[in-house]
């Protein structure tokens, strides 16, 4: 009986330790878009995975435009109905899904990156 309870107890103290666990919560870095000295952000590695993630879902080919695939991004937002490089902060493809617009949310961090990649001039980099 005596080892039965030493068993429980090992077991239910393996339970309770075993099942902690600490998820780190990193912060996200915000670059600043009027920085003129921002690193050149990158339409490939960092926009494309933005929109990977938030908006193929539903804007993808034959679907709701813009077609925002990987393969088709790029032309499909590169007009002046998408993306102002005179106002980027009044570009569609930034205002849409702003942490304060109405559509699926950027984070604050991803759309700092996609109006800083507006501010570089839109390039298919």
């Amino acid at each position: 009986m005596k080892a039965l309870k030493i068993i429980l107890s090992i077991v239910v103290m393996g339970l309770i330790f075993g099942g902690c666990a600490y998820n780190f919560i990193t912060e996200e870095e915000v670059i600043d878009p009027s920085d003129p000295d921002a690193p050149d952000v990158s339409f490939s590695t960092e926009i494309v995975p933005i929109f990977s993630s938030k908006c193929v879902a539903c804007h993808y080919a034959g679907n709701q435009m813009p077609d925002l695939s990987p393969e088709n991004a790029y032309s499909s937002i590169n007009s002046s109905r998408y993306v102002n490089t005179s106002d980027p902060a009044s570009s569609l493809i930034y205002t849409k899904p702003s942490p304060t617009g109405s559509h699926v949310k950027y984070s604050e961090a991803e759309a700092a990156l996609v109006l800083t990649w507006i501010t570089q001039g839109a390039q298919n980099n």
